[in-house]
């Protein structure tokens, strides 16, 4: 009899401990690490720095997008280090690169500017379509074919990697929110 009794008390601690345990874990995942919110992004530690801190969907894609303009105006302001970066070109060469990266980086900005709006507003069709426009390689192209391998173009591959991950983490929320719905 007593050590029925001990038995049964021994299941029932292990079943509260386990309860506890699978709580605890659940709740780290889902409260404290944004690691969620990055699982498709290719680059997983810039994707968790850009959005460190946040707890939620909108969050995650609105702390993701703010990161992404701030480097987007900071390109935009340094626009004028392509010519003297390119130094092997003829003139009309590096002024059709600079040219091109001043557009690029302003499309990238507006684009970002206005996923920030669609975000806001809650039209995630408009934001997807933004973000879409802001993956702008052209700078980078045109860089790389100039054989650049100074800050500004490594910035501006930056700047892409962190477009994409505002795309990832927005296709990941549409594939969890669809998922969730699913399971209702």
């Amino acid at each position: 009899m007593a050590s029925q009794k001990f038995n049964y008390f021994s299941f029932l601690f292990l079943a509260i401990i386990a309860s506890v345990l699978s709580y605890g874990i659940a709740g780290i995942e889902f409260d404290n690490d944004t690691s969620r919110f990055c699982k498709t992004a290719q680059d997983k530690d810039l994707c968790k720095t850009m959005i460190s801190g946040v707890t939620n969907w909108n969050d995650a894609i609105g702390e993701a997008i703010k990161v992404t303009l701030s480097l987007a105006e900071e390109l935009k302001s340094q626009n004028d280090l392509i010519i003297p970066a390119l130094v092997n070109l003829q003139p009309r060469k590096k002024d059709s690169i600079q040219k091109t990266c001043k557009e690029s980086f302003e499309t990238v900005f507006d684009m970002l500017k206005e996923a920030q709006t669609a975000l806001a507003a809650g039209d995630n069709g408009t934001l997807q379509t933004k973000l879409s426009a802001a993956l702008e390689a052209e700078c980078v192209d045109a860089l790389s074919n100039a054989g650049a391998t100074f800050p500004l173009a490594n910035k501006a591959k930056e700047l892409d990697t962190k477009v994409s991950i505002c795309l990832a983490i927005m296709a990941q929320k549409d594939t969890f929110v669809h998922r969730e719905l699913r399971n209702r």
